[in-house]
């Protein structure tokens, strides 16, 4: 750059340098000016490409005083990213914190399981959209484009289906869920079956699945297995508790231990009617309601509470209404812990129709709910009856909303309650036997112990290989005691509605 006499130069004579994405510009003056004009500054710029985000403060700092040193005239913009596509994975459950567990006074060390399962119909995962980013400006004039967002891609795998435009993933059956990601693609699958290979203890913490569980080992003291679905068993059972929704299975065993299939309890039959009836009247309730809501300035009501005017309801036109509710709550709590939550709750609720609880909109509507939720339980239970089977059972309980079948070497003191019937293989000795269509037993009771009862409905038949004396049994509200030892027998009601013992 060639010295101009006067001390200033020449725009050519000014040195502009690009930042390599463009997005600053520099300036530099030859050695030994003094100043210079800014438009002189501005139209350097301009002959070196510079016409976005010049700054006029440095221009006219730097004409004031110009430098060898580069001087920032100019800036751009840099575009500004947008967000991704985001995946929010809904089952995956993080274990408590450290400082958690060490805070709580005692740990439930059979509570330890990780294994997560979800219900049919659950959603598993949801894709959230892209926000696009917002374009920046090179200090040259040039449009900067934001990079693209990250585009993620849902499959679905076994037993799931992409939902609202493959932005949801949801559950087809109840099971275990999972994913596999390969880079930017998440292919996701639900497993019906939890095969667990091993035995069911402290280390391994109970079992909690929704869906069908298949056990490779025992399941041992005070632990618990529970399943909505189907459960087998290849080992032991010992003083544990295995509930199934399905089927259940037991390889090995089962002592001191208690066992349900199905949704059972003493008696969830009547349960069934009184929740049935009960929530009959729930629903013409409601359209009482609306009716006097219509007519409520006609009728000068319209001052009085939600909870006034069901209880003059019930002291009127559903006078049946607290002898359903007092008579379903006494068969619950007979049931007792047999009972399943959703049942367990429905008595609690029903308090506020009995003036143990207050009863408000609110818990009129939970009522309904829960309700609704009890009588779809039992109903399906009742449609879908699941079986027991296993080899022997020593001091256990055994209940099946479908048949109990005793493979090989029989029961000592269990008692088994099934809605339909019971084939036991081997001896029944102490005990009892409660279902409703047949009982087949190949040795009834023996010469020592306390002396087994087997009852069955009143369409029932009860057949004995062999019985020795003492032993029970009932058909319907007909009873007969075994006075000698005897058998091959048939025990079943006749016309007159009293017990016949018929030999084969």
């Amino acid at each position: 750059m060639a010295k101009m006499s006067d001390n200033t130069a020449r725009p050519g004579e000014l040195k502009v340098i690009i930042s390599e994405d463009k997005l600053k510009a520099y300036i530099i003056a030859p050695e030994g000016i003094e100043r210079l004009d800014p438009e002189e500054v501005r139209r350097a710029l301009q002959e070196a490409g510079v016409v976005y985000g010049i700054r006029e403060e440095a221009v006219a700092s730097f004409a004031s005083a110009p430098t060898f040193q580069p001087v920032l005239v100019a800036e751009g913009d840099p575009p500004q990213p947008g967000e991704d596509e985001r995946l929010e994975v809904l089952f995956e459950a993080a274990p408590p914190p450290k400082e958690e567990l060490e805070e709580r006074e005692r740990v439930d060390f059979r509570e330890t399981s990780n294994i997560v399962s979800v219900e049919a119909q659950t959603l598993l995962a949801v894709k959230h959209p892209a926000r696009p980013g917002v374009p920046g400006r090179t200090v040259t004039g040039e449009e900067l484009l934001p990079p693209a967002p990250r585009v993620l891609e849902l499959r679905a795998g076994r037993n799931v289906e992409l939902r609202e435009n493959g932005t949801q993933v949801v559950a087809l059956v109840g099971g275990r869920p999972w994913y596999k990601r390969v880079k930017d693609t998440y292919i996701f699958h639900v497993d019906p079956v939890l095969v667990f290979r091993g035995d069911v203890c402290m280390k391994s913490g109970n079992i909690r699945f929704k869906g069908d569980v298949k056990i490779f080992g025992n399941v041992c003291e005070t632990m618990e297995v529970q399943a909505t679905g189907k459960v087998e068993i290849s080992g032991m059972v010992t003083r544990a508790t295995v509930t199934s929704g399905g089927h259940l299975t037991v390889h090995g065993g089962v002592i001191a231990s208690k066992i349900r299939a199905g949704v059972t309890f003493p008696g969830a039959k009547k349960l069934a009617f009184l929740l049935g009836d009960i929530k009959t009247s729930l629903h013409r309730m409601v359209q009482a309601l609306a009716q006097i809501k219509e007519h409520a300035e006609d009728k000068n009501i319209a001052q009085l509470g939600f909870g006034r005017i069901l209880l003059a309801l019930m002291d009127t036109k559903f006078k049946n209404l607290r002898p359903l509710v007092k008579a379903a709550q006494q068969q619950i709590a007979a049931a007792g812990p047999d009972a399943p939550p959703e049942i367990l709750r429905v008595r609690q609720s029903l308090n506020c129709l009995v003036g143990l609880n207050p009863l408000t909109a609110k818990s009129f509507a939970e009522l309904m709910r829960e309700v609704e939720e009890a009588v779809n339980l039992l109903q399906e239970g009742a449609a879908n009856p699941a079986n027991v089977t296993v080899p022997f059972t020593l001091a256990s309980t055994i209940l099946s909303s479908g048949s109990v079948f005793v493979t090989r070497r029989g029961c000592v003191n269990t008692v088994i309650n099934a809605y339909q019937g019971v084939v036991i293989k081997g001896s029944f000795k102490g005990g009892e036997i409660f279902c409703e269509e047949k009982a087949e037993i190949e040795e009834l009771g023996s010469t020592l112990g306390s002396p087994p009862v087997v009852r069955v409905g009143p369409a029932g038949t009860i057949r004995v290989g062999r019985a020795f004396p003492g032993a029970v049994l009932q058909v319907g509200e007909s009873r007969y005691v075994v006075t000698q030892e005897s058998g091959p027998f048939k025990a079943r009601l006749g016309k007159d509605g009293l017990m016949e013992i018929i030999p084969y």
